[in-house]
């Protein structure tokens, strides 16, 4: 049997917390860890049921106005039709969805469906990574939350990598605990591999997958590190890094030797102060010190309290609390110290967190604010929290009550908070006119206008899913207001068409105010005499919020 670390030996035997010996006082953590354990294939493929379930009516047939999601499926496309290897933003989903695209073609609801299948795998992996290595009681508090959380659901009708992520991300733990199990102070590193290689390679891989599915999950093997080397288990360690370093480096040979080098420098982009302004230079240390601080600040006192619905869904600058940001830093500091002690499982899962939200904060410029970021490591946020108040209110009967009946609360509340976001989904099922309009012109480019015409778009993605595999290009931001400069810049790129929609900022209302990135370049053009009869409209989609086409000539 392998040797187990001696500050752990205590707490990694679960069966003891769920069977009292004989005699001794039943409390009612006891009793609902032994009805748990008869029954607990029951309850979760109950719960499991419950997820796809609630998977089918948050289902979102649309896709997003983000951009980030319609960008994965062109990546996809783009690889199996253009062989352009998706570099940027990790390539790991888009190489995934490239499969799904060649089998159904730009079928949005086939492309979600990839998500929904995640969703199941994730939840799935989940239960069998932390079974009887966690109460029982704490487990299906988790699944519970994965399973009917709207946040977390969200992602699985989406385009989103983050399912994607979550459900490689599982499968991960799932080996590194097995790994974590077969660990043998006395065993050589020749007998240590021997014996246990088909795992070293599933955890090489998985990283490996982990790291190129999003660029900030490359620090995920120092968190691997960091849990060996505080065990001192150095032999896991040279073992570890062989393989995910060796799988990285065939990786980038193979995709190298077939589609040429990446002409995407992430780590100069991490750098930018910000990510589609490079003239604005890059980060000083201090520009990094104060991104982590913004980033530790947005995310852990609003997002991370939006997501577990105990605070509003809609926010403004005033609803940062620093002090939350604070107290949630403190929370996860104290519940790694203690995991150290307690329980090797919660141990990494703690080591990981930590790890993968510093890459998160130091990694994601300030003014990037989606939830989304965080979203990947909620369920362990979600955990440290239960888990360490469950010990707590183990220690003392008359909280064990309050216990129950708190996350049963609040189980109840992310459940009525979802039927709600249900109800809200109903009311905006079909595109707003702008985004309609919109929609429609990217067809009306893709039917009527020859087929290499280039054509200028805010949302570029978006048009070529609606416009049936076009290509756009995009403009994201205002480079410049003087005609003579836009023009020039528009020349170089050979843009024939320009797409002028009035997307609203407010997707929620239309109060005129739109997202005037090229507005404010086409506006000057046409007001400018010179160009005059080099601006020519050639067609309008829509009357309330329309959209518009027109022929640039240089």
């Amino acid at each position: 049997m392998a040797k187990k670390e001696k500050h752990q030996v205590k707490a990694n035997v679960v069966s003891k917390a769920v069977t009292p010996e004989k005699g001794s006082r039943s409390d009612l953590f006891d009793k609902i860890e032994a009805w748990f354990e008869k029954n607990n294939t029951k309850v979760f493929y109950a719960l499991l049921l419950l997820s796809t379930f609630f998977s089918y009516i948050l289902f979102d047939a649309k896709v997003s106005d983000g951009g980030d999601d319609s960008s994965y499926i062109e990546r996809a496309w783009s690889l199996l039709y253009e062989h352009k290897f998706p570099y940027f933003q990790g390539p790991g989903y888009p190489i995934f969805l490239s499969v799904i695209v060649k089998m159904f073609g730009l079928n949005v609801i086939a492309l979600k469906m990839f998500s929904f299948v995640c969703q199941i795998g994730f939840v799935w992996f989940t239960y069998k990574a932390f079974l009887k290595r966690i109460p029982y009681t704490v487990l299906f508090a988790l699944i519970s939350f994965i399973s009917v959380n709207s946040f977390v659901q969200y992602y699985s009708s989406q385009t989103f990598t983050e399912t994607f992520f979550l459900f490689i991300q599982a499968i991960s733990f799932y080996v590194m605990f097995k790994i974590i199990d077969s660990v043998d102070s006395n065993q050589n590193l020749v007998s240590s591999f021997k014996e246990n290689y088909l795992k070293w390679i599933s955890f090489g891989l998985l990283f490996v997958l982990l790291s190129i599915s999003k660029s900030v999950a490359i620090v995920a093997i120092v968190a691997v590190v960091v849990y060996f080397l505080l065990n001192k288990n150095y032999k896991q360690i040279v073992l570890a890094l062989s393989f995910f370093i060796v799988i990285r480096f065939i990786y980038q040979y193979i995709t190298t030797a077939i589609y040429g080098a990446s002409t995407s420098d992430q780590f100069e982009m991490i750098l930018r102060k910000e990510l589609y302004k490079p003239e604005l230079g890059h980060e000083d240390f201090g520009g990094m010190i104060s991104r982590f601080l913004d980033n530790c600040n947005t995310y852990f006192s609003l997002h991370v309290y939006r997501i577990l619905h105990v605070r509003p869904f809609k926010y403004d600058i005033t609803s940062f609390v620093p002090f939350f940001a604070f107290l949630t830093s403190m929370y996860i500091a104290v519940c790694a110290f203690l995991s150290y002690r307690k329980n090797k499982y919660l141990f990494f899962t703690s080591s990981y967190l930590v790890v993968l939200c510093g890459g998160i904060f130091f990694g994601i410029q300030a003014q990037n604010m989606q939830d989304r970021l965080i979203i990947i490591v909620m369920p362990f946020l979600f955990l440290l929290f239960f888990y360490w108040t469950y010990m707590l209110a183990k220690r003392y009967a008359g909280m064990q009550t309050i216990f129950v009946l708190f996350a049963s609360g609040m189980l109840l509340w992310n459940v009525v908070c979802s039927i709600e976001k249900v109800k809200e989904n109903k009311k905006t099922a079909a595109y707003t006119p702008d985004w309609k309009n919109f929609l429609e012109m990217s067809k009306y480019c893709a039917d009527s206008l020859p087929a290499d015409a280039q054509v200028l778009s805010r949302k570029p993605a978006m048009s070529f899913i609606y416009g049936k595999g076009k290509k756009f290009v995009g403009q994201f931001v205002t480079t410049s207001m003087n005609p003579d400069t836009v023009m020039m810049g528009w020349k170089k790129q050979n843009i024939k068409y320009v797409i002028v929609a009035n997307l609203r900022m407010d997707p929620a209302k239309n109060n005129k105010r739109i997202i005037n990135t090229i507005h404010r370049m086409l506006g000057p053009i046409i007001n400018d005499p010179k160009y005059r009869d080099k601006v020519r409209l050639v067609k309008t989609i829509g009357t309330t919020e329309n959209c518009q086409l027109f022929e640039i000539k240089y």
